[in-house]
């Protein structure tokens, strides 16, 4: 495609266009794929895996909202180059006898998540920390993303510990997570007493920057949800500036109050059809990991990450502590002193958590 002449893009009818090729996962999708007879564009396998290819509806049809210009085969938006915002654009219509051959023939090149190689864990207050630094995490989350298969990974700290203890549900949610990072130097430390120790801290601040480079340079489509009215914008938009080759699939924010079954489906509509490869997830803890526990499969992202003030963090809303004071495990205080109405008693309740847990720790080794 090309901006030459500042063509609109049309944009095909999303009843009739499809994507990627994709699998179904839940019975109830094999079985609907079973029970229905393929359109042209779809064909099913002996195993009834439905395979779907990205082609061009026959009558496209210009898509609601402001028009948006074709520029170098992206669609770009007031976010800036290569900012897609719930709009699409296509690849030519592909050969689909060629592509029906090779589907027949082609080894499936998927795998799960479980098939990579096993990282060591260390055990910290109840959670199994993976033994990662940043670059080994940078690699191991593409790896997870080329799996091509919903998954999550955690950024936990001592706060993250105490609600893991108190809640159950998140609990089990961690246990599942594909990677769980160590974001907290209280937490760093106390590995030092385990067979495994943890490198470093992994802190979800530094790693949306690292991360988000990786995207750019490998051309994978980022998709921002949540935070305050206009922050996951404004991250956006840094993180472009940054990173020019970043491709930002959308960005949502949704209201902080409880949203409608109608409001719910229709967010998850528009991720499901942006195709991002990584989702950021800023929706405080925990409501941001039930959410995304919720609506994982449903929504059929790679990779799923809940970073918490790490969009204030790259929008300047708020700002990090000095390296030295992170290094000392003080960035808790100097966020509380910036903020201490909101913080100050989540951050007496971690002490108070942490105090009870050495106290434990203790008991149980004089036993």
């Amino acid at each position: 495609m090309s901006s030459s002449n500042n063509t609109p893009i049309r944009v095909a009818d999303l009843s009739d266009a499809v994507y990627v090729p994709r699998v179904p996962s839940s019975s109830a999708t094999k079985a609907y794929a079973i029970a229905t007879k393929p359109r042209p564009s779809q064909a099913l396998d002996d195993n009834h895996n439905q395979y779907v290819w990205n082609r061009v509806a026959a009558e496209p049809t210009v898509a609601a909202g402001p028009t948006v210009a074709v520029e170098s085969g992206v669609c770009p938006s007031r976010l800036g180059p290569n900012v897609i915002e719930d709009r699409f654009f296509f690849e030519p219509e592909p050969d689909l006898e060629q592509e029906s051959s090779d589907l027949e023939t082609a080894e499936p090149s998927r795998q799960s998540v479980t098939s990579l190689e096993p990282l060591a864990t260390s055990k910290v207050w109840g959670i199994h920390f993976h033994a990662v630094d940043m670059e080994q995490t940078l690699d191991r989350l593409e790896q997870i993303i080329e799996t091509r298969r919903p998954s999550y990974a955690v950024t936990a700290n001592l706060n993250y510990a105490m609600l893991c203890a108190k809640n159950p549900r998140l609990a089990a949610f961690t246990d599942e997570a594909a990677l769980v990072l160590c974001d907290g130097m209280p937490i760093l430390w106390r590995s030092k007493l385990n067979g495994t120790k943890l490198p470093e801290r992994v802190a979800g601040a530094d790693l949306i920057h690292r991360l988000t480079e990786r995207c750019a340079k490998r051309k994978l489509r980022v998709y921002f949800y949540g935070a305050s009215e206009g922050v996951a914008e404004k991250t956006a938009n840094a993180l472009k500036q940054r990173y020019p080759k970043l491709i930002v699939a959308g960005v949502q924010c949704p209201p902080f109050r409880e949203c409608s079954s109608e409001e719910i489906q229709s967010q998850i509509a528009r991720i499901k059809q942006a195709k991002p490869d990584l989702l950021y997830v800023a929706l405080g803890q925990p409501k941001g990991e039930y959410w995304i526990e919720d609506h994982l499969e449903e929504l059929q992202v790679p990779l799923t990450i809940q970073l918490g003030a790490s969009f204030d963090f790259v929008a300047g809303n708020a700002t990090r502590a000095p390296k030295f004071m992170q290094k000392l495990g003080l960035e808790w205080f100097h966020r509380m002193f910036k903020d201490p109405t909101r913080l100050a008693p989540r951050y007496l309740q971690n002490i108070v958590f942490l105090l009870q847990a050495v106290r434990r720790e203790l008991i149980d080794r004089l036993a």
